[in-house]
């Protein structure tokens, strides 16, 4: 305790520049060195760029077809029903409904499935109007299908997550060029040495 009555871990706390916390203190006079933990890295934004290229490259692989799907554009033809299978989930049910598809344009029919029919929509020997958009496996009926969302979904979470991750380094950049600046402006210059001399 000092003549003052102030305790010495008192003063101490007083005399750094940023209060108590040592970490402001050397923000404030090391700024390089504050950005510095701030750096993002390097190998965790690699494999970053290389799981959204990834998934930008699943979301984009399909969306043509789903684009055209959800227009209705494709080779018509008729789907002929044959069996419907269906797996029970908690509080839903995924059904397939297998058939044969013929083309209008009289082409070879082949075994396919119609994409999202139901109990409903998928009896037995029915021929329903459907569409071909060049899935291998699968035709879509008249109503379209929303299968487009997904993939959008995809591709703009992908270009979201990108653009984050540009815009983090650009600011870690910034950093290191304006500490640059302010380290430079700070040394004196050699008229000022001359002049205190």
């Amino acid at each position: 305790m000092d003549g003052n009555g102030v305790g010495h871990a008192a003063n101490s706390g007083l005399a750094r520049p940023g209060g108590t916390d040592p970490h402001v203190a050397d923000a404030a006079a090391f700024p390089g060195k504050a950005d510095a933990r701030r750096r993002p890295s390097p190998a965790f934004s690699l494999v970053l760029l290389l799981l959204i290229a990834g998934v930008a490259y699943v979301g984009s692989a399909g969306l043509d077809q789903s684009l055209r799907a959800a227009r209705g554009e494709g080779a018509p033809g008729v789907f002929t029903v044959s069996a419907l299978s269906c797996v029970h989930h908690p509080g839903h049910e995924s059904c397939t409904c297998h058939g044969r598809y013929t083309p209008d344009s009289g082409g070879e029919a082949r075994g396919v499935y119609l994409h999202a029919a139901g109990r409903d929509t998928c009896r037995e020997g029915e021929e329903i109007p459907a569409v071909d958009v060049g899935a291998a496996n699968r035709v879509y009926g008249p109503d379209g299908s929303r299968e487009w969302i997904l993939p959008s979904v995809l591709l703009v979470g992908s270009a979201a997550a990108v653009s984050g991750m540009t815009v983090r380094w650009v600011r870690h950049v910034r950093g290191i060029m304006r500490a640059g600046r302010s380290s430079q402006g700070a040394r004196p210059r050699p008229s000022d040495t001359q002049d205190a001399r």
